[in-house]
């Protein structure tokens, strides 16, 4: 196999790990779906084919990509809901302790 050809198909690995997972997780696969899929994508690269590698590959990535996105996206929410969580818990403790002050 040539050396970009590999690189998309390791590459295409990758991708396909994380979104059987991820899928299966959600129950948009089932084990029947991801086990269809990977004998297709590996029928493609079996026979060398060029075009369904890519659009496999292309495929893949384009879900790979779109499954990091929502990651970031729910990461910075959640790093946004425990910062205000903080500042409000740190802003009754000051009005309890000037409350107790008085």
């Amino acid at each position: 196999m040539e050396q970009p050809i590999k690189q998309v198909v390791e590459k295409m690995r990758a991708d396909f790990v994380r979104v059987a997972e991820v899928r299966k997780a959600r129950e948009d696969w089932s084990e029947e779906d991801e086990r269809e899929i990977g004998v297709a994508i590996k029928a493609a690269i079996d026979k060398g084919d060029p075009d369904m590698i890519a659009s496999w590959a292309l495929w893949l990535a384009d879900l790979s990509a779109s499954i990091a996105a929502w990651d970031l996206i729910v990461r910075g929410s959640l790093a946004r809901m425990r910062h205000q969580a903080r500042s409000e818990r740190e802003a009754r403790d000051a009005e309890q302790k000037k409350g107790a002050a008085r």
